[in-house]
């Protein structure tokens, strides 16, 4: 696996749900079926792989085609750690890597929702150890329905991110040397400045 992303195709999904099947049912489903209610448009693996693919392959393209990728920590998917997260979490990686320059990440790729009672003492020695204070945690006893509450952050999330796009954008017009950067590799400056594949619309303020 390369480790330079020579070119960045447009996106066709603004999130990229990586989670454990055992959640599919009462997490992971609702919350995809809330966003799209809601005009984001995420990606999980009911979408048909091109017949003959390699997995691997046709994983790394999925993840490469959503602007950010959303990791589910959970209980379950802790006790499932040979399932195919790890491998998004390296893919994942490989992506915020590329889009990084010496002063700050031009894209924040990775959100992580913990919904662990103790995520300090869960995930030291796990693959997720790196993401344990990256993301917002979950309490049960705070927050009885999980799903409004996954919703809700990654919606915030992604006005943020919609926002740091439009920041760069302007920036990129009035710095050359910016722009440079932006234009050194295909579709770069299209990842960081373009909110793809169509802004988050506006919602009313929570109650």
């Amino acid at each position: 696996m390369s480790h330079l992303i020579d070119h960045f195709p447009r996106c066709t999904h603004h999130v990229f749900l990586s989670h454990t099947g055992r959640d599919k049912a009462d997490l992971i489903l609702p919350v995809y079926e809330r966003l799209r209610s809601e005009g984001i448009i995420p990606w999980i693996d009911r979408h048909d792989y091109e017949y003959g693919r390699d997995s691997l392959v046709a994983l790394g393209d999925g993840i490469l085609n959503c602007r950010h990728v959303i990791f589910f920590l959970t209980p379950e998917m802790l006790a499932n750690p040979k399932g195919w997260c790890p491998a998004e979490l390296v893919y994942a990686d490989l992506v915020q890597r590329n889009l990084r320059t010496p002063g700050a990440d031009l894209v924040n790729v990775i959100l992580p929702l913990i919904f662990l009672p103790n995520p300090s003492e869960a995930l030291p020695g796990t693959v997720w150890r790196t993401l344990w204070d990256r993301g917002p945690s979950c309490r049960p006893e705070q927050t009885p329905d999980k799903v409004t509450w996954a919703v809700n952050e990654i919606r915030r999330f992604l006005r943020n991110e919609q926002r740091r796009a439009e920041q760069f954008e302007r920036r990129c017009k009035r710095e050359k040397t910016f722009r440079e950067l932006l234009t050194s590799r295909p579709g770069m400056r299209e990842r960081v400045t373009i909110f793809d594949p169509q802004p988050i619309p506006e919602l009313p303020a929570e109650g």
